[in-house]
């Protein structure tokens, strides 16, 4: 049966019990492709402020005011019926929604509790959850692929189950930020709009609609009500000016990320995904996901996505062997070679006196064979510009043993004393195979249990692991095209130099450790003692470096320490800046540095830290 109730607009509110307010000014509103009767119903309703705006699946409609003028077409009698009943009892309409099903599904939302009928459980739960906090729901969104699918935005956070990922993806950053999320709204066919007080996300709506709603804001009006009807039309309203709020720091490193926005960025490199995190405080103050997992896939980035942190793998093995050094009290100047249960080869220009020390290990003066020193394989001058580092292998390779490695049987050269150890500085991975080693001789374990149970544990770093196949989400790494690499991502049997798999999230909990301990007057909780982590980020037998990580700014309070990582298809970067108490990580799926460069610079510019 079709139902219809209209207030007058003159004094109807007084007669419902409810006083009228006095309005200075019509708010403004916009339409396209809906009834006649229904724009001029949002015409006529729009001065008074509409909080709820909604279509049903078959083409009804409703319209609710702050005050509670309400006009309904072809909804649910039942809904219909309890929409008075509610207005009656001066409950504030917060929401009106109707799941993609029909029939007589819907959910009113008000300002002190919910009515509904049909919707999923958990949907109304998790309604009745906000409320039992205290919290008001502002609005409840239904996709159109129905089921168990639905969104649930609060005044305190949101809730959603079975949406589109990356719609999720932008719900989640933008209150990073310190923005409450206000309103969802999804087309009949596919898209989304997420709006955040102060500004909104779509994808895939009718351009004029997104048109209007940059009408609205760039009038200084925030967009509180918008729907979709299932014939392709739409309408939304505003109910008041945007707020006036702090500034919104994730933003403004999003749209200052190499001279234009993060997502231009991506794409002009090319990279489908980026994790962002930040630290302030010694805690971790933001995190965000960018774009994809893998190109062509549905499944977004976010920060707690582990992606191939590539060298930084180098950096955090430091605190592995350092965690050693201190428990087996092994001095940081011992010669490795007696730790490794292999003998360590020299050329013929190298003396048998030279000592290659845990400490020159971990500063690439060991005078082991790295970047720069890779060929002709019998010299000790004169070497090939390159090297050092690790190709990787893809899906058909079979992947060797660490032992095979050393001994040059997987697709590097054979490790082996080049230079004399402590003359010269050669960016060397395979260095650091040679503390991979031995760590698993001292501990009997292999490197990647050994990591876990020893720094990621007691860390929190959840979702960090050297193996070569963690069980958990990843990101597919891709080529500088864009395209997906063989196999998605190559493993490393040389963990310590390039295997880590690790997220922005657990990157800036190390940071902050190191800051916290860095800075305390005493021994903190943690992997490493204070005196340990002084020696980590203090100078070393290389200038520019600490232990693992490279030095910046020593001796000013923005000194920093930091590393980056490049494995085929990933890029990777992380700086710490232990006097600031801040930090950040920045994780992507693509080939070009340049990104991960670009978005660490933003970071620093926004925070004051450059």
């Amino acid at each position: 049966m079709d139902r219809r109730r209209f207030l007058a607009l003159a004094g109807a509110a007084a007669g419902a019990g409810i006083a009228a307010p006095a309005y200075a000014a019509s708010y403004p509103g916009y339409d396209g492709g809906v009834p006649a009767e229904m724009h001029d119903k949002l015409a006529g309703l729009a001065p008074y402020g509409i909080t709820a705006l909604a279509f049903t699946p078959s083409g009804g409609w409703v319209i609710v005011t702050r005050d509670g003028r309400y006009f309904a077409r072809g909804i649910p009698d039942a809904c219909f019926t309890e929409l008075g009943s509610l207005v009656q009892a001066g409950r504030q309409i917060t929401c009106v929604a109707f799941p993609p099903e029909g029939g007589d599904r819907w959910v009113i939302t008000t300002d002190k509790g919910v009515s509904a009928r049909g919707v999923p459980a958990e949907c109304r739960e998790r309604i009745e959850a906000y409320y039992d906090a205290g919290q008001q729901v502002v609005s409840v969104a239904f996709p159109p692929a129905g089921g168990d699918r639905w969104v649930v935005a609060a005044s305190g956070g949101f809730y959603a189950r079975g949406i589109d990922d990356e719609c999720f993806q932008m719900m989640r950053n933008l209150t990073q930020g310190g923005r409450r999320i206000t309103h969802v709204a999804f087309p009949k066919d596919k898209g989304w709009v997420v709006v955040a007080q102060d500004t909104y996300f779509a994808r895939s709506i009718p351009d004029a609609c997104y048109s209007r709603m940059g009408t609205l804001h760039n009038g200084g009006w925030q967009v509180h009500a918008l729907a979709f009807s299932p014939s392709g039309g739409w309408a939304l309203s505003t109910r008041g000016t945007l707020p006036s709020l702090p500034a919104d720091k994730v933003r403004k490193v999003e749209n200052s990320v190499g001279g234009g926005t993060i997502w231009q960025r991506m794409n002009a490199y090319k990279t489908p995904g980026v994790a962002v995190a930040v630290v302030t405080g010694n805690k971790i103050a933001w995190s965000t996901g960018y774009g994809w997992l893998e190109a062509g896939s549905g499944a977004a980035a976010h920060p707690e996505t582990a992606f191939q942190a590539a060298s930084i793998s180098k950096a955090v093995a430091t605190v592995g062997v350092l965690r050693l050094l201190q428990t087996r009290e092994i001095a940081l100047s011992a010669d490795v070679r007696p730790h490794l249960g292999w003998t360590l080869g020299r050329r013929s220009c190298v003396t048998s006196s030279a000592v290659p020390t845990i400490d020159r290990l971990l500063t690439h003066r060991a005078g082991v064979i790295g970047r720069g020193s890779t060929s002709p394989a019998g010299v000790c001058s004169g070497f090939d510009a390159g090297g050092g580092g690790f190709a990787g292998y893809g899906p058909n390779a079979t992947v060797p043993s660490l032992l095979q490695v050393m001994n040059g049987e997987g697709n590097s050269p054979k490790i082996e004393l080049t230079t004399a150890p402590g003359a010269e500085y050669h960016y060397s991975g395979a260095g650091f195979v040679l503390l991979q080693r031995m760590i698993e001789q001292e501990t009997g374990r292999s490197f990647a249990a050994y990591m876990a149970d020893e720094v990621f544990a007691p860390l929190g770093m959840k979702s960090s692991s050297y193996a070569l196949s963690p069980g958990f989400e990843l990101a597919a790494g891709h080529t500088s095209a864009g395209a997906v690499i063989p196999g998605k991502r190559n493993r490393y049997p040389e963990s310590a130099a390039a295997g880590l798999y690790t997220t922005v999230l657990d990157l800036c909990r190390l940071i902050s450790s190191l800051n916290r301990a860095y800075t305390a007057s005493g021994t903190i909780d943690g992997p490493l003692t204070r005196a340990s982590v002084h020696t980590m980020l203090s100078t070393g037998p290389q200038p520019t470096m600490g232990r693992g990580v490279f030095l910046a700014g020593v001796g000013t309070d923005r000194f920093s320490y930091l590393h980056d990582g490049s494995n085929y298809g990933f890029r990777s970067l992380f700086e710490g800046f232990p006097k600031l108490g801040g930090g950040y990580a920045v994780l992507a799926n693509g080939n070009e540095t340049g990104l991960v460069t670009e978005i660490g610079a933003a970071i620093k510019k926004v925070y004051g830290w450059a």
